[in-house]
């Protein structure tokens, strides 16, 4: 489904579509709120150059209802794909090289509209998500300033050099910043992270430790790692939120408001790392309950089972109007936190539940 990227003032609104975008104007809009201009008068674009207008503020919602019609999605999904593949005679788009192709497709932005052509493109490999690297600071403090200003975030990142081959083709780079900048493997966010990374470009220095633990990579093969990095997340600015953000479960509507949709079978540790978020203490008589915010302001609740150390959780979604089905939730979190949520019998168990 097409989603608001942007804003620009109270006048227009940027709307996506895969990698195209289009802006629209309330001076276009009819009285129903729906835009009325041609599909052919559409002037699409891409997201990415949308991004760096004059006054652009990102954002992150479903586009209302109805705002472009079916014909005007289709004129936008046709632009992509002439800009992708070309357009005999256009010199504004003659299309990708083989390779720019494939990794457009593959970073393609994931508005839940399939790409029309389905050129066959690997699903991302993120080499930097394959496992938690957290390395944790020394037993005894440093002594040395040096030592103190070694940035720990640069020594984790370079932790997750074993399972890299090679730093220097682009898609590494690409993965690497949509990681830090989706917060899959790291608990520090790419604002966190974006500062140490500047560091040790602007000073040429890659902490000792971080050399030591980043298999094989020298120094300066890191640092121009680093560099290519440090300028593909300045290309993506504006960064949206983490794709799930812990809030306060008293936002939360009640249990008698929440509509189970599926569970997860996780140890409570390994979820906390998961979401990179915890539950905070839990009291005797209590359940687990995290509440996490999705990109685009969906709440989505898991409760754990009743067990001190609860190893099921129930994933809940407010039971109230304006939520997104229960299947792209699912999709979602097994996206960006890699969970397998069940939901094969939900409905029956549900029931010997509330039958006992």
């Amino acid at each position: 489904m097409p989603r608001l990227v942007g804003k620009l003032g109270d006048d227009a609104v940027v709307v996506a579509i895969g990698g195209a975008c289009v802006m629209v104007e309330a001076r276009t809009l009819d009285a129903a709120g729906h835009c009325a201009t041609a599909p052919s008068a559409l002037r699409p674009g891409l997201v990415s150059e949308a991004a760096v207008e004059p006054g652009f503020a990102a954002v992150d919602e479903p586009m209302p209802d109805g705002l472009l019609s079916a014909a005007q999605i289709t004129a936008i999904l046709e632009w992509e794909v002439g800009f992708v593949e070309g357009v005999p005679g256009d010199t504004a788009r003659p299309g990708l090289s083989a390779a720019e192709a494939e990794l457009y497709l593959r970073y393609r932005p994931d508005t839940g509209d399939q790409y029309p052509n389905g050129l066959a493109v690997q699903a991302v490999d993120r080499p930097f998500s394959l496992d938690r690297m957290v390395v944790p600071p020394a037993d005894s403090g440093p002594t040395d300033p040096a030592e103190l200003a070694e940035p720990l975030l640069i020594v984790q990142l370079c932790a997750s050099m074993i399972y890299v081959d090679d730093l220097s083709g682009a898609e590494i780079v690409a993965d690497a910043a949509e990681d830090l900048i989706d917060r899959m493997s790291y608990a520090a966010t790419v604002q966190e992270f974006y500062p140490a990374l500047a560091q040790a470009v602007s000073t040429r220095t890659v902490p000792d430790a971080a050399v030591d633990l980043a298999d094989g990579f020298e120094a300066a093969q890191i640092l121009d790692f680093l560099d290519r990095l440090v300028a593909e997340l300045d290309r993506r600015r504006p960064w949206p939120d983490p794709a799930l953000v812990s809030v306060d479960p008293a936002v939360w509507p009640s249990m008698g408001a929440s509509r189970p949709i599926g569970w997860v079978d996780i140890a409570i540790t390994d979820l906390e790392w998961a979401v990179k978020a915890p539950f905070g203490d839990i009291a005797a008589d209590d359940l687990a309950l995290l509440v996490l915010r999705m990109r685009g302001g969906q709440l989505v609740a898991l409760l754990g089972e009743e067990d001190p150390n609860p190893e099921r959780f129930l994933v809940l979604l407010p039971d109230l109007g304006a939520q997104q089905d229960a299947g792209s939730v699912i999709a979602y979190l097994e996206r960006y936190a890699g969970l397998t949520v069940e939901s094969d019998g939900l409905e029956q168990a549900l029931a010997e539940v509330a039958a006992q």
